[in-house]
């Protein structure tokens, strides 16, 4: 079985092999091959070295193939992993830095920030899936890469390749703070869980088959990396009766959470800017000649965990275990008030031959509206992308809750096509 990786330059790549290397036996894994951009060249390769001494030190038969070749990487494919970053870091830097120019969220998923993203983002994978289609046998995509709910929309229903799955650290952070709190295996921890990536909830919890909801609203708070600590109101959530993915505070929380951007923008810098620092650190110690296993600081980089997600997830696909996962795919009945070619991000069993249908019946009416308002927000940028035509995309700029106004929009989107003209010169 051959793996390929895309954006493998990236500082997770480490953790995910280590989870590959796990995997070995068990999936019969052959070859992973890294894909990356000659832009990235000297940190791909402090990547791939640290690669191949994982591999050394495991002893481990699998073949190591870093390429620059899409065609090469992508080839003869069983899975593809999708986590490259279109534009790089100075683009998510871009997007937390020009929404905020204008009293906006600024965000690399979330509002005009991760639509920016986004549309970066459409012309790779495209390009990517035709390779995929073209060189492999119906691989498997996993996908990573951010905004990843709106990406795994564009590759099912707009590229029409059945065969991807979107993926996302949250619902498993939820998932191990449940089950740490109640001294189980994470596999005892059912969610009710639905919505879109970064716009989910929690409504349910089964804790080897006994409803614990009621406790699990009073113990568990979640907090992400890459989000501003700030807490709701108690009397909020026990009213709200649902448990919020951390990104929602950007809704919930909007002014504070806005306050709080500006400021670590002039004190500490962006997320993205931290970030760069934290990256600093772990490639000079994935340098480290001696260095075999990723480092303790590989936490603070955000997206914690999504190695666990990507291989657990391989391995159900392969050895068709039946495992329950959280996923972004198509609804197919899941929830619903939804339609079924909506991707949501929703618990399935994962087999073979993909993913088997849980039915969670009706989502709570307070946020039925906000998933239909960011799913057309989604297909309308979608849309315009390949339509060429801005006025969509505008649009969707107006109707998304954290977007500009009417008398912001032409000169918010201007900014955001002259900083990313690089990659909007389809326009």
């Amino acid at each position: 079985m051959k793996i390929c990786i895309i954006g493998a330059g990236s500082t997770y790549t480490p953790e995910v092999l280590e989870g590959l290397l796990r995997l070995e036996e068990e999936i019969n894994l052959t070859e992973i091959s890294l894909l990356d951009i000659r832009q990235s060249e000297k940190k791909f390769a402090i990547l791939s070295d640290f690669a191949g001494r994982m591999i050394s030190k495991a002893k481990s038969n699998i073949k190591l193939t870093p390429t620059f070749d899409p065609l090469e990487a992508v080839s003869g494919a069983d899975f593809v992993l999708n986590q490259f970053r279109p534009g790089l870091m100075e683009g998510r830097i871009n997007d937390e830095k020009i929404p905020l120019k204008f009293n906006l969220i600024g965000q690399e998923t979330t509002g005009i920030g991760g639509m920016a993203c986004g549309i970066r983002a459409f012309p790779f994978m495209e390009k990517y899936v035709n390779l995929v289609n073209q060189q492999t046998n119906n691989a498997w995509i996993i996908n990573f890469t951010n905004p990843s709910g709106m990406l795994t929309e564009f590759i099912v229903n707009y590229l029409n390749y059945e065969n991807c799955i979107g993926l996302c650290n949250c619902p498993v952070e939820f998932i191990k703070q449940v089950s740490a709190t109640y001294g189980c295996e994470r596999d005892e921890v059912f969610m009710r869980y639905y919505g879109l990536n970064h716009l989910s909830w929690v409504d349910r919890f089964l804790v080897k088959g006994v409803d614990k909801t009621d406790e699990v609203f009073e113990l568990v708070k979640l907090n992400m990396e890459n989000i501003p600590d700030i807490d709701y109101d108690p009397d909020f959530l026990s009213n709200l009766r649902l448990l919020p993915n951390p990104y929602l505070k950007y809704y919930y929380n909007t002014r504070k959470m806005l306050a709080t951007e500006i400021e670590e923008k002039r004190t500490t810098g962006t997320r993205g800017e931290v970030i760069l620092k934290i990256e600093e650190e772990l490639l000079g110690l994935y340098s480290e000649k001696e260095r075999t296993t990723p480092p303790e600081e590989l936490s603070k980089r955000g997206g914690y965990m999504y190695s666990t997600v990507a291989t657990e997830l391989i391995r159900s696909l392969v050895t068709s275990d039946e495992r329950t996962h959280i996923v972004n795919i198509k609804n197919q009945g899941t929830i619903t008030d939804f339609p079924d070619d909506f991707v949501l991000e929703i618990p399935v069993i994962i087999d073979r031959q993909g993913a088997k249908t849980i039915e969670l019946g009706a989502a709570n009416k307070a946020i039925v509206g906000l998933i239909y308002t960011i799913k057309n927000y989604e297909r309308l940028v979608i849309e315009g992308y390949l339509s060429k035509n801005e006025n969509l995309i505008k649009q969707s700029m107006l109707i998304h809750p954290l977007g500009p106004d009417e008398a912001q929009l032409e000169e918010v989107w201007s900014e955001l096509k002259r900083v990313n003209r690089e990659y909007f010169h389809w326009l």
